[in-house]
């Protein structure tokens, strides 16, 4: 189903309804963020996009963590709508966005007027061997495995503790960084 961005309502929602929408409807799930915006159409939210200050680069003043639209439905517009609101209302200075390379190569940014930046290193996921889950290796740094596992040994590596606990690793293929600056002193407006 197509829907078109100019027949929805902007609203901001909060965050329960955009960690229900983001974990039924985003591969990743839902993401930490303190500013969450929805698109309604006829009622229906059918488009979210989530903020939060910069995780991983200081130097960057936000970090765009989320952007879905609802299942089968093809909202035309709807990030462009979406981010321009909040240029709109936050003024930001920069802005950080991640695309996953497994599955995406990041065109909605270049849409939305980021400029790519960099291809981060492929990174990794724990997983315990019989299960099907996997954690981020952000869970098990050194410095925390003490408290989290049931053998350690500090002369051991994160990897080497990990593997004595029974659990493996899962690479991904990196992430395209995107990054977007509003145009100062120029008199532009950004998508309004």
């Amino acid at each position: 189903t197509r829907v078109f961005a100019r027949k929805c309502k902007l609203a901001e929602i909060s965050s329960q309804d955009a960690i229900l929408f983001l974990n039924k409807n985003h591969i990743q799930g839902w993401s930490s963020a303190s500013i969450n915006l929805g698109l309604f159409h006829e009622s229906v939210l059918v488009a979210v996009m989530t903020f939060g200050k910069s995780r991983f680069d200081k130097k960057v003043e936000w970090e765009l963590a989320r952007y879905c639209s609802l299942m089968g439905v093809s909202v035309v517009g709807g990030a462009s709508k979406l981010f321009a609101y909040f240029v709109k209302k936050r003024s930001p200075k920069s802005v950080v966005s991640y695309s996953d390379k497994r599955w995406n190569t990041g065109g909605l940014y270049e849409n939305l007027g980021f400029v790519h930046s960099h291809t981060s290193r492929p990174s990794y996921f724990y997983i315990r061997r019989g299960y099907h889950i996997l954690e981020n290796r952000i869970k098990y740094q050194k410095h925390k495995l003490q408290k989290l596992l049931p053998i350690f040994d500090a002369t051991l590596t994160e990897w080497e503790n990990m593997q004595a606990n029974g659990y493996d690793r899962i690479w991904d293929c990196g992430t395209e960084v995107f990054k977007f600056q509003l145009p100062r002193n120029t008199g532009q407006t950004f998508g309004l």
